[in-house]
């Protein structure tokens, strides 16, 4: 029971992770977003450059969440389809959710 319980908390506490990092994504989108927007507004030069900051910022959560997602998965003794990402069993031939083979 103590072990089952603590694998409980252990997978809380990663969902709980990737939760966060979706949340700090999704305000590193609105940054980008407003970034944009300001350079639209003042009808300046679009500057990729000065925006790369962020991107870069966008493409290291996005590694840090499919890291995490991937740990999640092994933890508990599952995989991710390659064609949409759903948690599937890891003797799983087939995606329960997209049909894809998975073998």
């Amino acid at each position: 029971a103590y072990r089952k319980t603590e694998n409980a908390v252990a997978h809380q506490k990663q969902k709980l992770d990737i939760s966060s990092l979706e949340h700090k994504l999704n305000k590193s989108y609105e940054t980008l977003g407003k970034a944009c927007y300001a350079m639209l507004a003042e009808e300046s030069e679009f500057d990729k450059e000065s925006l790369k900051p962020i991107t870069d910022d966008i493409k290291e959560k996005h590694r840090l969440i499919d890291d995490a997602k991937r740990e999640l998965a092994k933890t508990q003794n599952k995989k991710r389809c390659k064609n949409c990402e759903e948690l599937i069993d890891n003797n799983s031939t087939f995606c329960k959710k997209c049909g894809q083979r998975v073998v």
